[in-house]
């Protein structure tokens, strides 16, 4: 997915005017990504809904912003090694997974499916203070439950992660600065 904007995902043939489909599943929920080239810009379609030009920028580091149509989302992406993407948008980490249309096919003739990893790690979306955890080593989660309040920017933001498991790490304690992208909590 990072190779979107210069115009193709990793592994996948670059756009030549042709639409490419790429089968995402980000969060435990799949779409059907439509790419193609018109002119100077670079269009998507999110299954069926319409047509909007797309863009990947750079911010700073990690840090990019997505432009979707008139929509602007900031959002951290690190590659890892599986050629999965790792994403914390608005302070929720996913794991992304992008196939080819034709590897997708193929993946589901073989009767593999993707699956999320069972370790998830909720980090530091930017430097910060962190306030306060919210949960105990051997906690039992839901997703979307806040695990821990960041303060940044004078404004405090909880933190969580998409899904659900038992708090396994605890890597920092309430009062202390972090890092963008330092490990805070884990959960299996």
């Amino acid at each position: 997915m990072l190779g979107v904007a210069a115009g193709s995902a990793p592994g996948c043939p670059a756009l030549n005017g042709h639409g490419m489909l790429y089968q995402v599943t980000l969060g435990g929920q799949g779409v059907l990504v439509e790419l193609r080239r018109a002119s100077d810009q670079l269009l998507a379609r999110v299954d069926d809904g319409p047509e909007q030009p797309v863009q990947l920028q750079p911010v700073h580091g990690p840090l990019r912003a997505l432009v979707l149509g008139e929509r602007r989302i900031e959002l951290l992406a690190e590659l890892q090694d599986d050629d999965a993407v790792r994403l914390t948008i608005g302070g929720l980490e996913y794991q992304a997974e992008v196939l080819d249309d034709a590897h997708a096919r193929l993946a589901s003739v073989a009767g593999s499916r993707t699956t999320g990893h069972a370790r998830r790690e909720l980090k530091a979306p930017m430097p910060g203070l962190l306030v306060k955890i919210l949960v105990l080593v051997g906690d039992t989660i839901e997703a979307g439950q806040p695990l821990a309040v960041l303060q940044a920017m004078k404004m405090e933001n909880e933190l969580a992660l998409p899904r659900g498991g038992t708090v396994t790490a605890i890597n920092v304690a309430a009062g202390q600065t972090v890092e963008q992208g330092q490990v805070l909590v884990v959960v299996e």
